[in-house]
């Protein structure tokens, strides 16, 4: 997943959000939505435009995980003390036994 998916999603559903409550806006003389009726039509709207049902973008969408960044510096630094101690007893054996 790239950053330019999770703002997509995030403005689909602010658009959608902002669709239903104009609709709310435009009935000028008319009573306003109760809530239930404002969250139906927030959903109605939402769905038609290809986000989940909830209306907000899961979080692993919103907040990627690092793991797999996190992981890969790990292993890297694992493989950098590994070569340093490799590199550290080489030294220490020809400078003790000189050969």
């Amino acid at each position: 997943m790239n950053d330019n998916e999770t703002s997509s999603v995030w403005s689909r559903y602010r658009e959608a959000k902002e669709h239903a409550l104009a609709k709310e806006e435009d009935k000028d003389g008319a009573e306003p939505l109760t809530l239930e009726q404002l969250e139906e039509a927030i959903a109605q709207t939402a769905a038609s435009s290809g986000i989940p049902e909830t209306g907000m973008p899961p979080r692993s969408v919103v907040h990627p995980s690092k793991q797999k960044q996190l992981s890969r510096w790990f292993y890297r630094i694992l493989l950098l003390l590994f070569a340093a101690l490799t590199a550290g007893l080489v030294w220490w054996g020809r400078k003790k036994y000189g050969y």
